[in-house]
């Protein structure tokens, strides 16, 4: 056998080796229906879903479009995990990877689901749960991870005692969906944590105060639902009130790969990260997509020990006033020139620089110690 043909055989066997490699792990995930996609399958998130039994479906949190019917059927009914307990938020991300392993040409479109359990919802409830959902979701800049709600106390609203007051004001029928709800924002109260970076996230207790933005029949007057024609009632109290929740927020958290001695610089390699609920967490700590390049320990740390911010320095590349190397890069043109940095940053940051033979400040991104990358189009 001449090499020729040796090298045609080993290609072969590789591709074939390649072939089991990728189509192994994800065979055992598959639905009827699913194996060799042909075509791009679309899935359209619904902003809310009631689930029910002890696993929940695509299909039961979004709708599947695809040219072969027999297909997104099968897709509809592929499993995305046990029911969660309590009411939920669930990224599109997580959807996503879920899909991926059966379907790599699958279009996943939407924010987080708002899934309430059958099971632990009532039916006459869930337009409470849904609202405060809602209301969470705002309140997440971060807009990452799964976030689910306990209550710790129980408002009038789900007491029964909701509907009789608004009777009595002669509210108007459908004032379910005027409730708002407020919290304070501050990242320093108990109910927001903070990441490695500028990141505020909803997490641990919160004081929610809600109100009902509906109008009131006139006093001796109303249609027969109670709707509202001319005003308040003189004198009636607004439906209003206050209870706790806890804000559970699963995030992927940092910990050391491998035995971190003190005055290391990290990086992605140096830590693993797990999916944990960082509203019970006692000490800060690093999210998955936070600059952790731009730090050092301070301490040594154990392998699988979670990194803690309060023992992690930034490591400055630029200090402001320093003078630093500034490379202007264009299509087919790249030239380096010295000037000074106006603020301080680390590798990956953003700063403002000027360059000596010009007053023109200049946006750069910092590219090593000392050097700055200007990128112009």
């Amino acid at each position: 056998m001449n090499k020729t043909w040796r090298r045609i055989l080993l290609a072969i066997a590789v591709l074939g080796a390649l072939s089991l490699t990728v189509t192994g792990p994800t065979a055992g995930y598959a639905a009827p229906g699913l194996s060799a996609p042909s075509e791009t399958v679309t899935v359209y998130l619904h902003a809310s879903a009631v689930v029910e039994g002890p696993q929940y479906t695509l299909g039961q949190v979004a709708s599947v479009y695809g040219s072969d019917p027999a297909r997104s059927q099968a897709l509809a009914r592929l499993p995305l995990g046990p029911t969660p307990a309590r009411p939920t938020l669930l990224p599109a991300r997580v959807i996503q990877e879920r899909v991926a392993t059966v379907s790599g040409q699958v279009v996943v479109i939407g924010a987080r689901v708002a899934i309430l359990p059958a099971e632990t919802v009532a039916e006459d409830q869930r337009w409470f749960y849904s609202a405060l959902l809602d209301f969470v979701e705002t309140q997440d800049a971060y807009k990452q991870g799964r976030i689910e709600i306990e209550l710790l106390s129980s408002p009038l609203l789900l007491e029964n005692l909701g509907n009789a007051v608004a009777q009595q004001q002669g509210m108007a029928s459908g004032w379910e969906d005027r409730i708002v709800f407020e919290a304070s924002q501050s990242p320093y109260s108990s109910g927001y944590r903070s990441g490695l970076g500028d990141n505020t996230m909803p997490a641990g207790t919160m004081q929610v105060t809600y109100r009902v933005l509906a109008a009131a029949a006139p006093t001796g007057g109303g249609d027969a639902d109670g709707y509202a024609a001319g005003g308040p009632i003189a004198g009636a109290k607004p439906l209003e009130g206050s209870f706790r929740i806890w804000i559970h927020h699963f995030l992927p958290v940092a910990r050391a790969a491998v035995d971190l001695p003190a005055d290391h610089n990290l990086s992605e390699e140096a830590v693993l990260f797990g999916e944990e609920d960082v509203s019970l967490l006692k000490t800060s700590f690093v999210v998955q997509g936070e600059a952790i390049s731009g730090y050092k320990t301070l301490a040594p740390l154990r392998q699988g020990e979670r990194l803690d911010g309060r023992l992690l320095q930034r490591v400055l590349a630029v200090r402001a006033g320093d003078r630093v190397v500034i490379t202007v890069a264009r299509a087919g043109l790249r030239v380096s020139l010295p000037g000074r940095a106006f603020r301080s940053g680390s590798v990956g940051d953003l700063i403002d620089v000027r360059p000596e033979a010009t007053t023109k400040r200049l946006q750069a991104r910092i590219t090593s110690k000392g050097e700055v990358l200007v990128e112009s189009d």
